[in-house]
């Protein structure tokens, strides 16, 4: 359990270290800050949620409910911290309500129809949901899939069109190895459960949903951080 903390943390503060912290750019202000890189955590998480697709893996020794929950509650994380991105934004800016709006630049575009996307992907991935409209499981993986790369790909666009964060050559290219290696995961692991020697414990789902929380906190924290350090001078 202690080797899977350790991963999904530094899935989130490598990337952040590596695109906010290297050639840090100055802040704007608190809230505008916040808002930014609560989203960019939301775009690391999808990223992640390719890693841990709900599959079980040899460790740790859980069962696959606690996988399952793992996926699902890191995919409401992932939703918390999008919608704290956009909502903070709106409550700092009101303005911006002008770039939700289809003529809007092409990089918020992406980002409106990402949202939307996952809006739509969220509910409709909740088991009583997706039994009701996909006759088999593997149906609903591929449309699940297709999905998931598609906002993927969408948060890619809306990031480097930005520009803000990632306009560095190496940040870009950075953050679509990212992307590239997360929509290959799913593709060239094998489709046999790894099982692994030994048993597995039973009823440990909470504790995903205990880790999904924690991932939540450290989210906010390093957006908080990151926003405070913003109003002071950074090192480049």
């Amino acid at each position: 359990m202690c080797v899977l903390v350790l991963r999904i943390a530094l899935c989130l503060l490598l990337p952040f270290a590596a695109i906010f912290v290297l050639g840090a750019m100055p802040g704007v202000n608190l809230a505008w800050d916040f808002s930014n890189t609560s989203g960019f955590i939301a775009g690391v998480l999808f990223l992640v949620l390719f890693a841990y697709t709900g599959r079980p893996l040899k460790q740790p020794r859980n069962d696959g409910k606690f996988f399952m929950v793992l996926h699902r509650d890191l995919g409401f994380v992932a939703l918390i911290m999008l919608l704290v991105h956009i909502g903070v934004m709106l409550i700092d800016e009101p303005l911006v309500v002008d770039q939700l709006l289809p003529g809007a630049p092409w990089p918020m575009v992406a980002g409106n129809v990402a949202t939307l996307c996952l809006l739509l992907l969220v509910p409709l991935s909740l088991t009583a949901a997706r039994r009701r409209l996909w006759k088999t499981h593997q149906r609903f993986k591929h449309w699940h899939y297709a999905m998931s790369a598609g906002i993927v790909l969408l948060t890619a666009v809306h990031m480097i069109g930005i520009g803000y964060y990632s306009g560095s050559n190496i940040k870009v290219v950075f953050w679509l190895v990212l992307t590239a290696i997360a929509l290959a995961l799913p593709l060239i692991k094998s489709g046999k459960t790894q099982v692994g020697p030994g048993g597995r414990q039973r009823h440990t789902s909470y504790l995903a949903t205990c880790l999904s929380l924690g991932v939540l906190l450290t989210g906010l924290l390093l957006a908080g951080g990151y926003s405070l350090l913003g109003s002071v001078d950074l090192p480049q």
